[in-house]
């Protein structure tokens, strides 16, 4: 159910149930007001009747029928003296008050009716039926005034009808304002929702000036739309330049191969060319590699315990030979720190930070720090190169290379820094004093207060 159609039923409810809740109250109101105004008339026409019957005994003036009408209303009365009969009058005969007498029918004159008199008379007013009855007693006789109440119960009808009637046109008024004020503050909303749907539009989003809830929707949209568009943009980019990156080897690749193919080789040129081939390979493994960790990186990492210092001194060992082969001195120093990470992107960082300093020293000497600082971790690679060049923080960008001589796809750093992000982290590169570059990469040791995404080796 849509939501124009929700409020405008939620309006008509309300306005129907509001008004029918204050009709039934102004008709009970109403029936209260009549029931009294009809039993303090039928008393004083009792009073009055007790005092005629005990001043003329045996028979009442002619002023005692002429009482019964007054007020636009007729009455029945019964007096009795020592429990006999002697006078009845008013609207509808003399046994009109007796329980016995049908309603609607023509009463007959006969006896008293003993158990209605007693019922009746021990209270001055009671409703008996439809009939409010007001009995009076003085010395040895009885007067009993009666009116019907179905007069009363008919107005009360007519009210409920015309109320009922009223209040539904009231609650249709109501739903039709409703509908036509709902649609002018959800129209803003409708068209934003139409306009999110066509996300490729370069057009501003509609409602941005509009003030309230809408307008605040409208901006945040506007503001996420903005980042999903520069995400967008960067993913395009990513995708064109790692197919571009991954044709080159591949190209290379192939082409030795039907290089080596076209004509017949000596041994000595047939391993040259395997080699070139192994090369190629090589860089087609390291670029696939770094892709697969730039991925695994925009996930939440799935975290356990390990020593920063023990994966460090795994990525040192392996490098050693490639140091050696370039003339320079890795070396590993600091103290056990314990982190919650997910080793295999914390290997692969490691492997990225001292890697590139390893290709772009030429001579001196790669030195790795690992060491707690409180909270975090930190991780320091520093290199005896030419140091860190202008504008270090685009080197973070995938496919972005320095001006330094050397090889790569410029995924490295990239990759660095989406998993020092994964982890909460942080990483700078740092020009030293005495010469070459710092990369100091800083991790939170403990699980965020909110991770669940962690588990057991």
């Amino acid at each position: 159910m849509r939501l124009r159609l929700r409020l405008v039923l939620l309006s008509v409810g309300l306005t129907l149930g509001t008004l029918l809740a204050l009709a039934a109250l102004v008709g009970v109101l109403l029936w209260r007001a009549e029931v009294g105004a009809v039993a303090e008339e039928v008393s004083a026409q009792a009073d009055t009747l007790l005092t005629f019957a005990r001043a003329a005994p045996g028979a009442l003036p002619e002023e005692a029928e002429e009482l019964l009408y007054r007020g636009g209303a007729a009455s029945s009365a019964l007096a009795y003296e020592d429990g006999r009969l002697v006078w009845a009058g008013g609207a509808r005969g003399p046994l009109h008050l007796s329980r016995r007498a049908p309603l609607g029918t023509l009463p007959h004159v006969g006896p008293l009716d003993p158990a209605f008199l007693q019922s009746t008379a021990a209270e001055r007013t009671v409703r008996v039926g439809t009939l409010l009855v007001a009995s009076r007693r003085g010395g040895h006789d009885v007067v009993q005034v009666g009116r019907s109440l179905l007069p009363v119960w008919r107005t009360l009808e007519r009210y409920t009808l015309v109320a009922t009637c009223t209040g539904l046109l009231l609650a249709a008024l109501a739903g039709w304002v409703t509908t036509l004020a709902v649609g002018r503050v959800l129209r803003p909303l409708e068209l934003l929702a139409a306009r999110v749907r066509h996300l490729d539009v370069a057009e501003p989003l509609p409602g941005l000036h509009e003030t309230g809830e809408v307008g605040d929707l409208a901006r945040a949209l506007s503001l996420s739309l903005a980042e999903l568009r520069e995400q967008r943009e960067r993913e395009e980019l990513f995708l064109a330049n790692a197919s571009h990156e991954l044709r080159t080897p591949i190209s290379a690749l192939l082409a030795e191969v039907q290089h080596v193919r076209s004509r017949p080789r000596t041994p000595q040129e047939y391993r040259a060319a395997l080699a070139r081939a192994e090369q190629a390979a090589l860089h087609l493994q390291e670029l696939t590699g770094n892709l697969l960790t730039l991925t695994r990186a925009q996930r939440a990492p799935a975290r356990w315990e390990a020593d920063l210092l023990e994966l460090a001194g795994h990525v040192v060992d392996r490098l050693q030979p490639l140091a050696a082969q370039r003339g320079l001195d890795l070396t590993l120093t600091g103290e056990s720190t314990p982190a919650w990470v997910e080793p295999d992107l914390i290997t692969r960082l490691l492997e990225n930070l001292i890697g590139n300093a390893l290709k772009f020293t030429p001579q001196g000497e790669v030195t790795v720090t690992v060491r707690p600082c409180g909270a975090v971790a930190e991780v320091l690679v520093e290199d005896s190169g030419p140091g860190v060049p202008e504008g270090a923080e685009t080197l973070f960008e995938p496919f972005a290379r320095g001006h330094a001589p050397g090889e790569g796809f410029g995924l490295g750093l990239a990759v660095v820094r989406e998993v020092v992000m994964a982890h909460g982290g942080w990483v700078r590169l740092e020009r030293r004093r005495q010469g070459g570059t710092c990369a100091r990469v800083q991790l939170p040791r403990n699980l965020p207060a909110t991770s669940s995404n962690f588990r057991f080796p």
